[in-house]
């Protein structure tokens, strides 16, 4: 098995996360292009892209490369290596490989960099750019979009994957039934989303797709123009020159949560974080906030 190409048991492995781990297809995209880089790396360097060739030293030759020669900041290097340690654990965990060359290389820590997010203003004009720059039908459904993601914090993948029966109007929550890990979670609704999503409904009756939020051929919303919507509008507004993606509105619910005094456990909660560590960053959002305001003490100068 060891003499196996490298790539031989790659779909296998993305095949596995799709089944077992539920990953959404933005994550199978960026497992693929991972590894495709790393077979780039492989056949630059003159190294076989064989099992048998795959050791720690190459591995690391491989991640100085990305960080001395590309420059790649230490977030897209700790994703490369979080992807090459899945797809070697599965190898061995399948018995395709005796030992795993990744298992003594670790991720470097994560720089403490607070999350963009949208100020109070911003999220309003954000609001207003469907109806000025929309046909009416799509400018509904993008600002109830919008909406969504600001007032509850879920994902591009979990947004796009919403059916009708996992909003409950009567209860005013929404069921996020295609989070990652494939782990169900609810998240409280409020006014205005819980009358908008209400008002775009009728719109849609009687319905012929259960997809919450479909495309003008009425199937199911998919990512690419979801995104390109967005990130229209935030270029007509100049948010995209401060780095504001449609993922900044997942930071924006947290952060405007957490300096208003939600805690740290509710917010992970309701992000659906696996790991307190990835809510922790909110807490600092937090701390910034309430130097802000004790700076407006009559004697702070």
């Amino acid at each position: 098995m060891m003499s196996q190409k490298l790539d031989f048991y790659f779909e296998d492995f993305i095949n596995f996360l799709k089944t077992e781990r539920n990953i959404s297809d933005a994550t199978v995209i960026s497992y693929t292009t991972d590894f495709r880089q790393f077979l780039n790396f492989l056949s630059d360097s003159g190294i076989q892209p064989k099992l048998s060739f795959m050791s720690t030293p190459v591995l690391r030759r491989y991640f100085a490369y990305l960080k001395v020669d590309r420059n790649y900041s230490v977030n897209t290097i700790r994703r490369r290596i979080h992807s090459l340690s899945s797809y070697f654990k599965f190898l061995q965990e399948q018995q395709y490989i005796v030992s795993n060359p990744m298992l003594p290389i670790h991720a470097p820590k994560a720089p403490d960099i607070l999350p963009k997010y949208l100020n109070t203003d911003e999220m309003n004009l954000l609001l207003q750019m469907p109806e000025k720059y929309s046909e009416p039908w799509y400018g509904h459904r993008n600002y109830v979009i919008i909406l969504t993601l600001l007032m509850t914090g879920i994902r591009r993948s979990e947004l796009l994957s919403l059916n009708w029966e996992d909003i409950d109007f009567g209860q005013q929550t929404l069921t996020v039934k295609h989070a990652k890990c494939n782990k169900q979670r609810v998240v409280p609704i409020t006014e205005p989303l819980i009358s908008e999503l209400w008002k775009y409904l009728q719109s849609r009756l009687p319905l012929n797709n259960n997809a919450v939020f479909i495309s003008d051929r009425g199937n199911r919303l998919s990512s690419r123009p979801l995104s390109q919507e967005i990130q229209r509008y935030m270029h007509i507004l100049g948010l995209d020159k401060k780095g504001y993606t449609l993922h900044t509105l997942r930071h924006t619910f947290a952060s405007h949560l957490a300096m208003n005094g939600a805690s740290i456990l509710s917010i992970q909660k309701l992000l659906g974080h696996s790991d307190l560590n990835s809510t922790q960053v909110y807490a600092h959002v937090n701390t910034e906030h309430l130097k802000s305001e004790v700076a407006k003490f009559p004697l702070s100068k």
